[in-house]
């Protein structure tokens, strides 16, 4: 089971078989909509309250709901489309060796680079996170201005010589769609609320939030974690 987060039908199929035979979603975001809980800003932004509100609402705790979610997204073998952007001269690369996290070579290359500005981004970027990443929205994937076209993977950008905008006509700016399955993505409690924000805003045709883009910048990150070839469903070239 896949999930498109910018499908309606794509995510309301999804929601409908993780919650059967345990709640009715769309009967409850009505109740919560009559009680005005849904007026409340903090019900739509990435906050806590969104998943209180409902899990109060079916007598448990905001954990065991979250751990009731995962099991069922195992059971039907959950995925969900991710987008992953750069630019590369080879796209067999991805193919054969799947999408890495920051590796020990960029780290060993960096180390004798001297750009002071490159020092920055590099120190920046090394502590912020390994990745990779990838965008939950395929809207906010083929944004124009999405600075993964423009200058290949950020790391990158901390390793004098290296960057792939050296050499603009062998490097391309990719989009790779990938199916990542539920189980291998470190934070679930962010994507369940993305997951159950976008079946509700789909679900109302007039929402409290009425965001042209309900998840520009959002995104999955494997935390050091590599994406297998297997989940990579398609690579397109921009």
């Amino acid at each position: 089971m896949i999930l498109d987060i910018d499908n309606a039908s794509s995510v309301q199929s999804f929601v409908n078989k993780i919650t059967a035979d345990w709640f009715d979603i769309d009967s409850m975001y009505h109740t919560l909509k009559s009680n005005s809980h849904t007026n409340r800003s903090d019900f739509w932004k990435i906050t806590d309250y969104m998943m209180d509100v409902i899990s109060n609402s079916l007598d448990c705790s905001p954990r065991d709901f979250l751990k009731i979610w995962e099991q069922k997204c195992l059971k039907h073998d959950a995925m969900l489309m991710g987008y992953h952007c750069t630019r590369h001269s080879n796209e067999s690369i991805f193919t054969n060796k799947g999408i890495l996290p920051l590796s020990e070579k960029t780290i060993e290359i960096s180390s004798v680079q001297k750009n002071i500005a490159a020092k920055e981004t590099w120190e920046y970027r090394s502590t912020s996170g390994v990745g990779p990443y990838f965008f939950l929205s395929y809207k906010a994937a083929k944004n124009p201005d999405n600075h993964f076209y423009l200058s290949g993977p950020e790391i990158l950008l901390a390793v004098d010589g290296h960057q792939p905008t050296n050499n603009p006509p062998e490097s391309i700016p990719l989009i790779i769609h990938c199916a990542i399955p539920f189980s291998i993505i470190p934070n679930k409690k962010f994507c369940t609320f993305c997951i159950v924000k976008a079946h509700l805003i789909f679900l109302d045709p007039d929402p409290e939030d009425d965001s042209e883009n309900l998840f520009e910048g959002s995104s999955i990150d494997l935390n050091g974690c590599a994406l297998d070839p297997q989940h990579i469903v398609k690579i397109e070239k921009i």
